[in-house]
């Protein structure tokens, strides 16, 4: 007869269950699956509407959008649907529905700019029941051993029960989906806070939105808090002050979209809840849906490949891809706890599982097996208030076809880290039946003081591997501090003998304007391989402190890190293989006028290997003054190490002609603007062609603005009309191994890095209260592009503007731009422009305007073979304006362009565009607003003349309702 040993777990912040933290109904509560995805002991506090809610309040909006482009190649159809309707039916009956059509998929975002796909659901709520159809999120954390999110398009029902003593609720849903579930561990890399892959092989995805699950040294970060995901692509930033080291470890879990795996999905939960009992059970089923796969990427020739499946490598299918065999997942659990007088606490849970490695194979299977949990305490309080001592219990068995490593639960006893950290054990050498048994005495040794002895037992159920865990600690805590000691020893047995010394310490002070804090963690391991042992040191600490003020604070710490190695056959003496020093400062300003973030971190590392290394990561933010001061301003700064490409202009081809992007083939760019393109912008995404390396990344960004008269209190003369504004910005990136720790200043230092971006721009502005304004407009720009062509480009332009205001109906203005470009791309090229416009605008009765318009443009240049080019245009065009405020607006104009080349072929854009001759265009564009609810518009252009090849038009129509 096989018994199974109780354990013990202390839990020091364990909860004891009461009747006032059950879940109540809140009929505010209308965000999508927000009852599903609430934690049990989240608390909703009913409340009334005194307002009459005998009628339905319902609300709708939304818009639907219709574009029809019609060039001379072909016609481009876009369309954008997007109705949202909330509100409440009767006095306890809520919908919240959503239908999004953007012609875009979930998984097919390519940019990270690309936010909006395809989404449909229908949600109606009452306090007894819900029912949503549609996309929706399935969240399920009931299970200490077990825990289930998924991401699905189908049906999800809810009933509800809440009595005075007794509330209950059965959950159920069907789903089918595209999706998969990934997780990996990985460490960090020293001096890198952002632009950590979460696709192991450093490729492009598409995560599922608020799929993850992200884990630093075992200890679950919060989303948006601590880091945040770029869903369209597939990256890890920290935030928040965490700078993960070459020490820490990172875990993470996510689902992402992936278009041959076709799955269907069942899942229940149910929760019963009294004053002293909660009972919880859940369960789901997750299949491959081989039918719906036989008709989109599942070839007959594969399914019988499938189908003679012998659990051998399967290699490639006919269409030359890995061929994945069908799955199946199945868990059942459930779960008990029980209280008594607040304090008698006891968690008992079973689980099982079942999988199917190919579903269609009669000869291939898959695991299965069960899972217990077990924690029982005589008081569960953290002071231990009723009596000074606490006896626990906590336990675990887990045979080894339940597959603890799929589907985690909130326990997460068998986690990686943790067996790693805590027990010396590498979880991918775990073989057979899991075991885990632990007691613990916690005792109350005086106002404030807590004393606890803890010892634990893990093994597998041949015994080939174990280790045991024995832990004393001291605890002083109350409002003003917080201190911890413990002293620890661990003997296991894996594919070596280990055993394990180690003290630990962290005190901190938790009120008060000055608050020191410290931490440590030494350890001493000896491990005996086949008779050869060898000594291990382990030494990290962290010491620092803390000032603290309503309005600001400031906090500097300094961590070490020593590990030390000792051969004890050779007699050799000890060596250093790891040692570290890290230092951090931070700090926080929130003024009136002033507010600043800063965090600087600086570590210098020698390990055997690699020898010494140093690595920085800054990050600074800004702001002060506002309008009432008449100067403001703000500064930017960071610098650090990311594993991220380059994020480029992502260009989707359309019809030829019904774009408004043109490739430029003599400079190698795409110019944005233009009447004839064949392609529109999409968004900002990563450059893939460029392999996942890790770079030295630094930007600077500033801005000032002035204005003499407001900030000295001037109220006459020209100090009260100017203003003067200046902008900087420098960026750099790095792959070549050279660290970054402040971006070129001036245009020569880009020379140095692979790739970066210089540019500033000022303003001196002029502007009398009798109409007369001027404004001068400096700046420059110099960028080098991580590109196999060696782009390499530099602007500096001049800008003067003049105007005129005569009084409300007529205003003339007149722009002169000078502009400098050197360009290496594909080739050479370097040329001056010069372009002088002049405008009139006269305001006619009855809202028309008429506004005619000359410009004179020049330009000359040469090649890298010192061919020159040149050409001047000169345009003359009359517009005819009309606006009825909120009705209609629009306008015709008609345009003569002549445009003559002097020498050689000019690049497209030092002439905007237009060719060798005399060019004629006209536009019209008319935007209607028909009432609150529906506009039209409409856009026409025409060009013609001996400069083009043949005559262009480009037809431009939207239609947009408003709900």
């Amino acid at each position: 007869m096989r018994s199974i040993p109780l354990g013990l777990l202390f839990v020091s912040l364990a909860f004891a269950l009461d009747v006032d933290s059950l879940p109540v109904w809140d009929p505010s509560i209308l965000e999508k699956n927000a009852l599903e995805n609430a934690s049990e002991t989240a608390d909703f506090v009913a409340t009334t509407d005194a307002s009459d809610s005998s009628h339905a309040e319902i609300e709708t909006h939304g818009y639907k959008t219709m574009q029809v482009t019609v060039g001379d190649g072909g016609t481009q159809v876009d369309q954008e649907l997007r109705l949202s309707i909330q509100g409440r039916l009767s006095d306890s009956v809520y919908i919240d529905a959503l239908l999004s059509d953007v012609d875009r998929k979930a998984g097919d975002q390519t940019t990270a700019t690309l936010q909006e796909v395809d989404q449909i659901y229908f949600r109606v709520e009452s306090p007894f029941a819900v029912l949503h159809l549609g996309d929706f999120t399935w969240e399920d954390n009931s299970m200490g051993l077990s825990s289930f999110s998924r991401s699905s398009l189908g049906a999800m029902a809810t009933l509800r029960y809440c009595g005075s003593k007794v509330s209950g609720k059965a959950s159920g849903a069907w789903g089918t989906d595209e999706v998969t579930r990934y997780s990996r561990s990985f460490s960090g890399v020293q001096g890198q806070r952002e632009g950590y892959y979460l696709d192991e092989s450093a490729g492009f995805i598409s995560v599922v939105p608020n799929s993850e699950k992200v884990w630093l040294n075992g200890v679950e970060l919060v989303r948006n808090r601590d880091y945040e995901v770029n869903y369209a692509g597939g990256l890890l930033n920290f935030k928040n002050g965490i700078i993960p080291g070459s020490d820490d470890v990172i875990s993470v879990e996510y689902d992402a979209y992936l278009d041959d795996d076709i799955y269907t999905m069942y899942a229940v939960r149910g929760s019963l809840r009294m004053e002293n009992l909660f009972f919880d059970v859940s369960g789901f089923h997750l299949e491959n849906d081989v039918e719906r796969m036989r008709k989109s990427t599942l070839d007959s020739a594969d399914y019988e490949l499938l189908k003679n499946d012998r659990g051998e490598n399967l290699g490639a299918g006919s269409s030359l891809q890995e061929l994945h065999r069908p799955k199946m997942s199945e868990r059942l659990g459930a779960r008990l706890r029980l209280q008594a007088e607040h304090r008698f606490y006891a968690d008992v849970e079973l689980g099982l599982n079942r999988m199917d490695s190919n579903t269609v194979s009669d000869d291939v299977g898959g695991p299965s097996g069960r899972a217990f949990r077990w924690f029982v305490t005589s008081d569960s309080t953290q002071n231990l208030q009723a009596f000074p001592v606490a006896l626990s219990v906590y336990g675990n068995f887990v045979q080894e076809g339940f597959a603890i490593s799929e589907f985690s639960g909130s326990d997460r006893d068998w986690d990686a880290y943790a067996l790693r950290n805590e027990w010396d054990l590498d979880s991918a050498l775990l073989k057979g039946d899991l075991r885990h048994d632990e007691l613990a005495l916690r005792i109350r040794l005086g106002k404030d003081w807590f004393g606890t002895a803890k010892w634990g037992y893990r093994r597998g159920d041949d015994e080939k591997w174990n280790s045991s865990r024995s832990q004393l600690s001291l605890v002083h805590r109350n409002l003003d501090a917080m201190s911890e000691f413990t002293a620890s020893y661990v003997s296991s047995v894996q594919n070596v003998e280990q055993k394990r010394y180690q003290g630990t310490f962290s005190s901190e002070f938790l009120r008060g304007f000055f608050r020191p804090f410290g931490n440590g963690d030494v350890r001493y391991s000896v491990v005996d391989s086949l008779g050869n042992k060898s000594e291990r040191g382990y030494a990290k600490t962290a010491f620092g402190a803390s000032l603290n003020e309503d309005l600001w604070n400031v906090r500097e710490s300094v961590g070490t890190l020593t590990v030390r190695k000792h051969d004890m056959k050779k007699g050799e003496g000890w060596r250093d293989s790891v040692n570290s020093v890290t230092w951090t400062q931070s700090a926080e300003a929130n003024f009136r006028k002033f507010n600043l973030s800063h965090l600087l971190q600086y570590s210098h590392a020698v390990s055997d290997s690699l020898g010494a290394s140093d690595s920085w990561v800054g990050d600074l933010n800004t702001n002060f003054g506002d309008d009432d001061m008449g100067l403001q301003g703000s500064v930017a700064y960071r610098f650090g190490m990311t594993s991220e490409q380059t994020y480029t202009a992502i260009y989707k081809a359309v019809a030829k002609g019904t774009g408004d992007v043109r490739y430029d083939s003599l400079t190698g760019a795409f110019i944005e603007g233009v009447d004839n393109g064949d392609f529109v912008y999409e968004g900002m995404g990563r450059n893939d062609s460029v392999g996942a390396v890790l770079s030295s990344n630094a930007s600077l960004e500033a801005s000032l603005e002035w204005n003499p008269g407001v900030s000295l209190g001037i109220n006459q003369g020209l100090l009260r009309d100017i203003t003067l504004s200046a902008s900087y910005h420098s960026e750099a990136e790095d792959t070549t191994g050279k660290k970054i720790y402040f971006p070129p200043v001036v245009p020569a230092g880009l020379k140095s890095v692979t790739a970066g971006t210089v540019s500033w721009e000022a303003t001196l502005a002029w502007d009398h209260p009798s109409g007369v304004m001027a404004q001068y407009n400096p700046s420059a720009l110099y960028e080098k592009k991580m590109s196999s062509i060696g782009y390499y480009q530099d602007i500096f332009d001049h800008k003067i503007s003049a105007g005129l205001k005569i009084n409300e109906d007529h205003y003339i203005g007149i722009d002169n731009v000078f502009e400098s470009v050197n360009l290496t791309a594909l080739q050479r090229l370097n040329w001056n422009i010069w372009d002088i416009s002049g405008k009139y605008t006269w305001k006619l009765p009855a809202g028309f305007r008429l506004e005619p318009r000359i410009r004179y443009r020049e330009g000359s240049g040469e090649d890298d073979l010192k061919s020159s080019f040149g050409a001047y245009l000169w345009e003359e065009e009359i517009r005819v304006g009309y606006e009825k405020e909120g009705l209609v607006d629009g306008h015709v104009s008609f345009a003569s362009i002549q445009m003559n080349e002097r020498d050689g072929e000019i690049p497209y854009q030092m002439m905007s565009g237009f060719s060798d001759g005399v060019t004629y265009r006209l536009e019209t564009m008319v935007s209607v607003e028909v009432n609150n609810f529906l506009s039209l518009s409409l856009r026409y252009i025409l060009r013609f003349g001996d400069a083009e090849e043949n005559v262009f038009q480009k037809l431009s129509s939207e239609a947009k309702a408003y709900f």
